[in-house]
């Protein structure tokens, strides 16, 4: 039966409006003007930035994280050092940079799972979120991509719902990790159909893309970028899309939504934090360089052909967004009586 409060999950951020309106464009333009004006006001940075990934290697957010170091290096004129910290679905990379000086010389490129998320199923963090961090920058989006492996024998979302209701609890599904986007997918997807599936968390979205293709699960829901190679490859077959419309990168996989999960939509966001109380000029500077990254054509267009949608915003812009999802991811939580092992 569907719960009550699954409506809930209709009540989506609007984030592709948002991406196809400009807002992102618009956003960036309003943010740094007076970034640029604040970054002079600074020697930062002197020595090399650790950009710490709070997931393991190969997973969307370590490309985008090594991508996106290269051209801040430029702009900066100091090493990014990308560091890999992973574990608890992105809570202990997060509270490592809680706890790393305020000086700008530690940031974190999170994901909306850990920033919105992560904070709504432990209740005995180490760090709190809006208190320990400061915002830099909303960087990009990506949809996710219903994976399912080529053994079960489905190929479309409303083959495997029919199989999901036939088997209740019997399918099971992968993610990068309790709590996370592509967790939290699957949960919305059972909420609005009335379906039981079984969930098997894995250590990031390059694992769970690999227990796809080998059969160790059923399906998954994985960042687009991830599922690319394995689709190309035919090591699983693709069946849905989360975003409100197809991506142009697989025209003909339909969203979920239009394939019998009406009001379906999921996006994973990713976003620049530093530790709480670096110094206003530093945030100003290292927000003017990842503006400046973003607008970087070379950078763009790797990122298009990952599927990752560029965006760029202000730090009180992320700071709105932040509230704003972490209410929305909260209120699903509690629906769906979602908890951490």
């Amino acid at each position: 039966m569907i719960p009550r409060s699954a409506r809930l999950f209709t009540l989506m951020f609007p984030l592709v409006a948002f991406l196809a309106g400009g807002g992102a464009a618009h956003a960036q333009e309003q943010s740094k003007a007076p970034s640029q004006v604040q970054a002079a006001k600074t020697d930062y940075p002197q020595r090399p930035v650790t950009l710490l990934v709070a997931w393991s290697p190969g997973g969307a957010v370590d490309l985008l994280a090594r991508q996106l170091g290269t051209v801040l290096s430029k702009d900066l004129g100091q090493t990014i050092i990308v560091e890999n910290k992973a574990g608890a679905n992105g809570t202990i990379g997060h509270g490592q940079v809680a706890r790393s000086a305020p000086d700008g010389y530690t940031a974190i490129l999170a994901t909306n799972s850990t920033f919105v998320i992560g904070p709504h199923l432990y209740t005995k963090l180490a760090y709190q979120h809006e208190r320990d961090l400061a915002p830099v920058s909303l960087v990009a989006a990506s949809p996710l991509v219903l994976a399912v492996n080529p053994a079960l024998k489905v190929s479309s979302v409303d083959e495997l719902l029919a199989l999901a209701r036939k088997n209740p609890g019997r399918l099971n599904f992968a993610s990068g990790g309790q709590g996370s986007t592509s967790h939290l997918a699957a949960e919305q997807l059972m909420a609005l159909t009335g379906t039981e599936m079984t969930h098997i968390p894995y250590q990031g979205g390059g694992p769970a893309a690999t227990a796809v293709a080998a059969g160790e699960v059923d399906f998954a829901f994985l960042d687009l970028g991830v599922s690319l190679p394995f689709v190309t490859a035919n090591r699983f077959v693709a069946i849905g899309v989360s975003s409100e419309k197809r991506s142009d990168l697989l025209p003909e996989v339909p969203t979920v939504a239009e394939s019998g999960a009406t009001g379906f939509e999921v996006t994973t966001t990713f976003s620049v934090f530093v530790p709480a109380k670096t110094p206003e000029p530093v945030i100003a500077r290292l927000n003017a360089a990842v503006l400046t990254a973003l607008s970087d054509d070379g950078l763009k267009q790797k990122l298009a052909r990952q599927g990752v949608v560029v965006m760029g915003t202000s730090p009180d812009a992320l700071r709105d967004y932040t509230s704003r999802e972490s209410e929305r991811w909260g209120s699903i939580i509690k629906a769906r009586n979602i908890t951490v092992n």
